[in-house]
């Protein structure tokens, strides 16, 4: 993962060895056009024109990837314009070579679906900034009654400060606003926000075995979060599943129940992290064999899904600004998709708890739902970890996940 940027990079992960029972290798191409039929209707186009444009998405963390390793500082970002056909946008600073834009869009086969645009600062400065930001936040916000954030638009070319739309801010914070704007003039910008960011840890959620993401799981028994993507070891091969690192409590096992509403051990917390680092944790199968994990996401019907008690997880990605990207929480009652809107966000979680590198989007949760997968497309994105209000939420990306906990998401072949 490149300096802050959410979940950046692609690593196979373990796979589970097991069978793919009634999912034969149709199920994928089911999901995927479920997913162009919704995206058919919310764009009014039609079902093909969905699917073209969902390839063009899926593509595009890709693009980011290898436009940035070519053009280094003079790379702006990546993100999808819904407003313009869904098309990736690759913005470079100007001046930059050209041809290398081009060779990074023929590489990843976007030649009919993306354009290069012109922009002034290059998306390493932009995190640069951020970080610099983050630095400040836990000093300025602590005893203040709002908290201030900060993330970068690649869609804006800026790194966008949140600032409390209540203007209740102190004279410590006022004057970072002001060093920032005064350092950077034409790179920062401000915009208000709403409610408070908080964690989201505080009955449909339960599933009989296999053990799959977006199941409501409870320490001590106690209803709290919401598990995420089986992942195994990357030293040893145990198996965990993910959640919010901000979930973990007492030294208790935690579990889950069947959808008989009997109650089972899953198991303790192995490690956590929650911080400037970002916010991830893993809790240990104590079971494997009786849980029979699967890669899956237990995937509740809502305006934007279909229910799919076994969504299969095939892959890991990276995030894009404009992407389309669905969440299933155990206690916003159904799964929702939404749009990313910022990368590389710091957010203060309060108690001088700054977590950086996290992304934002307009899908929706609540209290309980961190810990819940994020994806698209049967690919796992991220963890839902907090949200401002309750569909400005916030998650961190799938790599960063990994490379805290030193595991790999399992996935189906």
């Amino acid at each position: 993962m490149r300096g802050r940027r959410v979940g950046r990079g692609v690593r196979a992960g373990v796979v589970f060895g097991l069978a793919w029972g009634s999912l034969a290798s149709g199920a994928w191409a089911a999901d995927k056009e479920n997913e162009a039929e919704y995206m058919a209707t919310e764009r009014g186009i039609s079902v093909e024109q969905a699917d073209k444009r969902l390839g063009w998405q899926e593509r595009a963390p890709r693009l980011a990837e290898v436009a940035d390793a070519e053009l280094g500082e003079a790379f702006g970002g990546v993100w999808i314009a819904a407003g313009e056909g869904d098309r990736a946008k690759l913005a470079v600073v100007k001046g930059a070579a050209m041809e290398k834009a081009r060779n990074a869009i023929a590489t990843t086969g976007l030649q009919d679906g993306a354009d290069i645009v012109y922009v002034k600062h290059g998306e390493r400065k932009l995190i640069r900034i951020v970080e610099w930001l983050s630095s400040r936040f836990e000093e300025v916000d602590r005893g203040a009654p709002e908290v201030l954030g900060a993330g970068v638009r690649s869609d804006l070319n800026v790194v966008q400060i949140d600032v409390p739309r209540n203007d209740n801010l102190t004279a410590q914070q006022r004057a970072l606003l002001a060093e920032a704007k005064r350092r950077h003039p034409s790179a920062v910008t401000f915009a208000p926000y709403e409610g408070r960011p908080q964690p989201r840890a505080c009955a449909y959620p339960h599933c009989d075995p296999p053990l799959r993401a977006g199941i409501q799981i409870h320490e001590n028994g106690v209803p709290n979060c919401t598990g995420s993507f089986l992942a195994r070891s990357r030293s040893d091969g145990v198996l965990y599943q993910l959640t919010a690192g901000h979930c973990r409590g007492a030294n208790v096992n935690w579990g889950t129940r069947f959808a008989g509403g009997s109650y089972h051990v899953i198991g303790p917390f192995h490690n956590a992290v929650v911080g400037s680092r970002g916010d991830a944790g893993i809790l240990r199968v104590r079971n494997p064999a009786g849980w029979n994990a699967r890669a899956w996401v237990f995937v509740t019907a809502g305006p934007d899904t279909s229910r799919n008690e076994a969504y299969p997880i095939l892959r890991e990605g990276t995030s894009v600004v404009g992407m389309r990207i669905c969440t299933t929480g155990a206690f916003y009652g159904r799964s929702d998709c939404g749009t990313v809107t910022h990368l590389n966000a710091s957010i203060d979680y309060g108690n001088g708890v700054v977590v950086r590198g996290l992304g934002r989007g307009n899908f929706c949760g609540r209290g309980g739902d961190s810990g819940a997968p994020m994806y698209a497309g049967n690919t796992a994105y991220g963890i839902q970890v907090a949200g401002y209000r309750e569909c400005d939420s916030l998650y961190q990306g799938i790599r960063g996940a990994e490379d805290l906990m030193n595991v790999d998401v399992s996935f189906h072949r």
